[in-house]
């Protein structure tokens, strides 16, 4: 029977229940737990990496998703925790560049291809490069005048209405900092991922002066029902 990656999520979770135990009593300390945790991690890692590229960024998604609702991990080694899930937030920069370069690559391949067929001068190859550069030139983004933090509720609330389909959390702040700017600085996913933390770790778990934000959320959920 092929294994899944919830099959192997499973098995990692069991893992650390019993580092876990080890620890509560004693037993094994934060500098012994945390390496041991992130090698039985390991494997979910490899069997990932292991996967064609079209099919990996799914499953860290899905990897993302497992470790924030996994019951395995209590408050004495919730920082453990943390530290796998920016681990997985790297791994998903580092494949969305490699895939980013090798459709790069292909692009200009095929350039190249289609210019020697034709056998036309170089003036014709310079011009088709720069037809290429300028269709890979980014959409221009929405210029949010707010904080990052007022822009990470409104996403949220967007999702949690209903008027966005639901994704991972992962995939929210990639899409975010894809199409929005705050202030004409660009966004990272990671650092969004920490501002959503932060926030659901505040009293009422809510960044400051987004009543504006409510306000136009409770409006169009009227709007909508």
């Amino acid at each position: 029977m092929t294994k899944t990656i919830k099959d192997l999520f499973k098995g990692f979770e069991d893992e650390v229940a019993g580092i876990q135990t080890l620890f509560s009593l004693g037993l094994m300390g934060h500098d012994s737990a945390r390496p041991s945790i992130f090698g039985h991690f390991s494997l979910i890692k490899r069997f990932i990496k292991a996967q064609p590229l079209e099919n990996q960024r799914d499953l860290w998604n899905t990897t993302v998703d497992l470790l924030n609702a996994s019951k395995a991990f209590n408050h004495e080694i919730e920082k453990i925790r943390r530290d796998l899930l920016a681990d997985c937030i790297k791994e998903l920069e580092n494949l969305n560049n490699t895939i980013h370069l090798q459709l790069h690559t292909q692009k200009n391949t095929t350039v190249k291809g289609n210019a020697k067929k034709a056998n036309k001068p170089d003036t014709t190859v310079k011009g088709n490069a720069k037809k290429a550069k300028k269709a890979n030139k980014p959409d221009a983004k929405f210029n949010w005048q707010g904080t990052q933090a007022q822009l990470v509720y409104l996403i949220e609330q967007l999702y949690k209405q209903g008027f966005l389909s639901p994704i991972s959390q992962t995939e929210k702040h990639r899409l975010t900092a894809q199409h929005f700017t705050v202030k004409g600085e660009t966004l990272n996913p990671k650092t969004l991922a920490q501002i959503r933390q932060n926030s659901l770790n505040r009293k009422g778990g809510k960044p400051k002066k987004v009543e504006k934000i409510e306000q136009i959320i409770s409006a169009a959920k009227k709007q909508k029902d």
